[in-house]
This record gives structure tokens, sequence and C-alpha cells, in this order.
């Protein structure tokens, strides 16, 4: 097993690496960390950062599950797909404060399948969690899937909420 130190807070470095800087440091008088810095900047430039996320358009979304919540009166669970991801809501009958935007939607994870497979971590599998407040707010890569989501979910929760039958 290779013992790793530290150079900065997110960059670690095997002890032959930092042999290596130190080397490259003493031949030609520079400091240690900005060899890092160059380094870095390096690699910065060479990586393909262009990524830009799915239009909406191009979202597939739709309902698998749903289920009362015995816990509160007229409240349903809906799960479903989105893409790649799943996602599960708790939907109430009423507008309350804490729900997104003052709205039906008390509670809403996003999360990837694969990834919740292989960690075994939730939270560490989520994209978007919602949970009376933001605990994970969407970024720019996971903005479309909650909005297709949150779309879904606005425009079907009257038809689940009042029906009586549940799963």
């Amino acid at each position: 097993m290779i013992r790793q130190k530290r150079l900065r807070k997110s960059v670690t470095l095997t002890d032959a690496q930092s042999k290596r800087l130190y080397e490259l440091s003493e031949f030609d008088g520079t400091d240690p960390v900005e060899h890092a810095m160059r380094a870095i900047d390096e690699y910065l430039k060479k990586q393909k950062l262009d990524f830009t996320p799915p239009k909406e358009k191009d979202i597939s979304a739709e309902f698998k599950d749903r289920s009362g919540d015995p816990n509160i009166q007229g409240a349903v669970w809906l799960s479903g797909t989105v893409d790649r991801y799943e996602f599960s809501a708790l939907i109430t009958k009423v507008p309350t404060k804490s729900a997104i935007d003052k709205g039906k939607i008390s509670k809403l994870s996003i999360w990837d399948p694969v990834i919740l497979q292989n960690t075994n971590s939730f939270i560490g599998s989520c994209i978007v969690n919602y949970d009376r407040g933001w605990d994970i707010k969407p970024s720019k890569l996971a903005e479309p899937y909650f909005n297709k989501v949150k779309v879904l979910l606005d425009s079907s929760a009257e038809k689940f909420i009042k029906k009586k039958t549940f799963r």
C-alpha cells in the first residue's frame, strides 16, 4: 500500500511524487507548491469540461409506484424514474410552507441507483434531496432532471391525491 502525503487540501501525493517534486524544486530553485500548481493547471487545461446537461425535452420521466402515507392524511408517496435516475416524493393535499416553493412537494429525492448499489449510501447517491428544506440543491447538471420531475409531480399530484385507492 502506498502511503500518501497531503500537499494541499485537495491534492494528495505519494512519497515518490513528493520526493520527485522536491528534487525538481532543488534543480530549478522554484517552490514545490509552485510546481504543484503548474501541474494542476496543466492537467485542468487538458480536461474536457464542456459537458452540457441534456435539455428537459430530451429527458423522460414516469411514475412507477404510489402509496398513501398512513401518518399524513391526504398525502401520497410517488416514485418513478427520470432517465437513469430514480425519484421518490411525498405530495401533500394542500400547499405547505415547508414544501418546495411553498407548494405540495414536501419531500423529494432523486438518486443514481448504480451509485446507491455500489456505495450503499443513499445520501451519497442523491443528486437532489429536499426534506422540508434543501439538503442537496440541484446543481447545474442535475437541474434539468429536477425540473422534469417537478413538472411531472405538479401536473399529476392532484389526480393521485384524489384517488382513494393506493397500491
